[in-house]
Order: structure tokens, then C-alpha cells, then sequence
């Protein structure tokens, strides 16, 4: 399992993950996708048996980046890193991906002084995989967000020591 940096080679792949997963994620086109890379300040993907088996896409503070979620964490910190989006593989689940790309950010982050890692998951509908995957890392809920009558989001922290 290699963890590196996306490269233009990726981007196909990615956007056939994130449409898998576009009920719980925003859906991106190449032009969107290619955008948030460029404002993010980490893009890795998670490598096995040389495909790509997950992503991970993250911005800091700071950025203009129209998304409701990542707003509200900006207007309330200065510093912290924001998981946009982590997507693994169907074939790929249950081996650890996500955890190591987790592990991956929480080391980066901590050596950046970024004191906080910051995601939202949907909780209307519910992501219950997703929600209890972060408690399990330790993500605290901060507020629930609500989008419109069928979309709400838990806004969660990990607090960095």
C-alpha cells in the first residue's frame, strides 16, 4: 500500500470514485475537481496492486472555497486542516484505507502545528459507515449544519495534542 501525492494519471479514477459515492459527496467534473486540487493544500491517493484504491482531498484555512461546511469552520477557527472528501474503493473497503490516510493527515497536520482536522458527514441521510468510522478516530460532533428539508451534516473536529 503506497500513500503519494495525486498526478494527472489519478484524475480519471478519482472522478469515477467520487460519482460512486455522490450520494454521500458532492459531485465534481473534471473542471471542479481539478479546481479543488488546486486550492487544496494536500491530494493523496492510497496505491495498491498499482490502482488506486482511495482518495483524500484537504484544504486549510483560508481558502476560497464555496462550500457551506468548509465556511463554517473557517469562520470559527484560524487553523485546521479539512478533509473535503475521502473516498475508498468498493472493492478496497475493509483494509485499512482510510484509517492509514487518517493516520497519513493527523501525522502531516500535526507536523504542519495545525491544531485541528475537521470533516462533515451526512446524518440526513445518514452515512452511518462514515460517522462511525470518525468517532472511532475520535471526531467530536461541533454542530449539525442543515442544507435544505433532505440534507443535514454533522460538522465534527479531531482536536490534534
Amino acid at each position: 500500500m503506497i500513500i503519494r501525492p495525486v498526478e494527472s494519471k489519478d484524475i480519471d479514477t478519482i472522478l469515477e470514485l467520487n460519482e460512486k459515492s455522490v450520494k454521500v459527496l458532492s459531485h465534481l467534473d473534471r473542471s471542479a475537481l481539478l479546481g479543488l486540487i488546486e486550492m487544496s493544500i494536500l491530494t493523496l491517493v492510497v496505491e495498491e496492486d498499482h490502482q488506486v484504491a482511495g482518495f483524500l482531498i484537504g484544504l486549510t484555512h483560508g481558502v476560497a472555497y464555496e462550500s457551506i461546511n468548509y465556511a463554517w469552520f473557517n469562520n470559527q477557527y484560524k487553523a485546521f486542516f479539512y478533509v473535503d472528501r475521502i473516498v475508498v474503493s468498493d472493492q478496497f473497503r475493509g483494509q485499512g484505507i482510510a484509517s492509514k490516510l487518517y493516520e497519513y493527515v493527523s501525522k502531516w497536520a500535526h507536523e504542519q502545528a495545525l491544531p485541528h482536522i475537521f470533516a462533515e458527514i451526512d446524518v440526513l441521510p445518514p452515512n452511518t459507515p462514515s460517522l462511525l468510522f470518525h468517532q472511532k478516530f475520535g471526531f467530536k460532533e461541533l454542530e449539525l449544519l442543515k442544507h435544505h428539508k433532505h440534507k443535514m451534516v454533522s460538522l465534527q473536529g479531531l482536536t490534534l495534542t
